[in-house]
């Protein structure tokens, strides 16, 4: 049995995150209270991590890598918690088929975006001889009877998907 004991900043480095994240994840009870030395938080005591709290940080962290969120890391880490190894339940994999899901969106989002910044950057764009002014520029139109790329306005701005602004 194991029965090392890990300082924040061991935790941090053993894990891959920062003393600060730590904190935060135990902030928002992604992971349970640090024990403590010398009795508690309120004593100046320091948090003390055991070789499970730091492999949870670590499984926190490959998560993050992988742009999981963390509501759907709080899923995985209460499928572990109730039933063991995440990636045994049938939870698991559609979590992360539906974040695949999510990332395949995105990359589709984002070559129609490529296309229309090559078409913007193209040296045919350029407008020879016409004075440019805030009244007539059109440097961040679309190209003339192409639909915007998915998830953007053609007037002004960011679509129904996500609110973000391209």
């Amino acid at each position: 049995m194991n029965t090392r004991s890990f300082s924040i900043g061991e935790a941090a480095k053993a894990s891959g995150l920062t003393v600060k994240t730590i904190r935060y994840y135990e902030e928002i009870g992604l992971i349970p209270k640090a024990g403590r030395t010398n009795g508690g938080a309120h004593t100046g005591g320091h948090r003390v991590y055991t070789a499970a709290g730091v492999g949870r940080l670590r499984f926190i962290h490959h998560a993050r890598l992988f742009g999981l969120n963390l509501s759907d890391i709080r899923k995985l880490l209460a499928l572990a918690d109730g039933k063991g190894c995440p990636s045994e339940q049938p939870e698991y994999r559609e979590i992360l088929q539906q974040h695949l899901h999510e990332i395949d969106e995105r990359v589709q989002h984002l070559l129609g975006v490529r296309v229309a910044i090559k078409d913007l950057v193209s040296p045919a764009r350029r407008r020879k001889g016409e004075k440019c002014s805030w009244n007539t520029c059109g440097c961040m139109q679309e190209h003339a009877g192409s639909p915007p790329p998915s998830g953007i306005s053609s007037i002004g701005g960011a679509g129904k998907k996500g609110g973000s602004h391209v």
